[in-house]
């Protein structure tokens, strides 16, 4: 899985750099842009991206995101009247409630009664995201544009995460919760730090010549494989879990659907340095013509 990820985003850059060299159109000058986005993440049941439950006879688990957002930094590199590169570094925020629940437990031989037990606590999972896209826009109206774009996108995480309530307990019972990053292949090992993904990009974008481009839009990521595993322990000192049923898990798929506000700065036109020399080449001879 590794590898063919690695091969498919092997592809995708040759076939992108491909673009760029063979669409680009001498009547439209090659330009540049940067600009910054924001955009909040919206759970969604249907792209899987919503609350997660797990249980057995011993517990209950309940996983549901919360509010999240990725912001950061967007380039683009106009190389064609259609077409365009778009590349940058986000910041990737996405929040969890964690529930967790046992039913009370009546005395059994020795071992005294346990009281309801119900947890709550959230954690936080931030990355660092690299897209790569191609960009297709349509002119609509003098200033207005449909925007669609595609690519992949490299997602780094920093660390694992772990949550607990042993310290206060007060009736012996507790869990402990720990979430580990998962590599390219969905399985724990020493590439969990970098993850990639299909992205797509949908929007509108009102372009101004002095007052840069104002985008609205929205956006799908979709990872090759799961990004992270929680893995949940409920301990009851009083009455202990079959060791079977004592760890229970969820993976985290990290696909998102987001609403993009952008803003760019107005795009510049890139001069190559043999138009440079030919520029001053003519202008050189007219003075000499004079």
């Amino acid at each position: 899985m590794v590898h063919l990820c690695m091969r498919l985003f092997t592809i995708v850059v040759l076939l992108l750099s491909y673009l760029t060299s063979f669409g680009q159109d001498e009547k439209f000058p090659q330009t540049i842009t940067a600009g910054a986005e924001f955009r909040p993440i919206f759970p969604a049941a249907f792209l899987n991206t919503g609350e997660q439950s797990v249980s057995n006879n011993s517990f209950s688990v309940n996983l549901a995101p919360k509010f999240g957002f990725s912001a950061g930094m967007t380039v683009r590199y106009g190389f064609h009247k259609r077409f365009a590169l778009e590349t940058g570094i986000n910041y990737i925020q996405r929040s969890y409630n964690l529930s967790i629940k046992r039913d009370s437990v009546a005395p059994f031989g020795v071992n005294p009664a346990s009281p309801a037990f119900n947890s709550k606590t959230d954690f936080t999972i931030i990355g660092y995201e690299h897209p790569i896209k191609l960009l297709f826009f349509v002119q609509l109206a003098e200033k207005f544009y449909m925007n669609a774009a595609g690519g992949l996108q490299l997602t780094f995480f920093p660390s694992d995460i772990f949550t607990t309530n042993e310290e206060s307990n007060t009736n012996g019972q507790y869990f402990r919760h720990y979430s580990t990053r998962l590599g390219f292949d969905g399985k724990p090992g020493n590439d969990g730090f970098i993850h990639g993904g299909g992205i797509l990009n949908l929007g509108m974008e009102y372009r101004t010549e002095k007052a840069g481009y104002f985008y609205l839009g929205g956006t799908y990521h979709v990872p090759f494989a799961n990004i992270y595993r929680s893995r949940f322990e409920y301990t009851d000192e009083n009455n202990p879990t079959p060791a079977s049923e004592q760890v229970q898990q969820i993976y985290l798929n990290g696909s998102y659907l987001t609403f993009d506000i952008r803003y760019f700065f107005t795009s510049q036109n890139i001069v190559r340095k043999e138009k440079k020399k030919r520029n001053r080449k003519t202008k050189k001879n007219k003075s000499e013509e004079q």
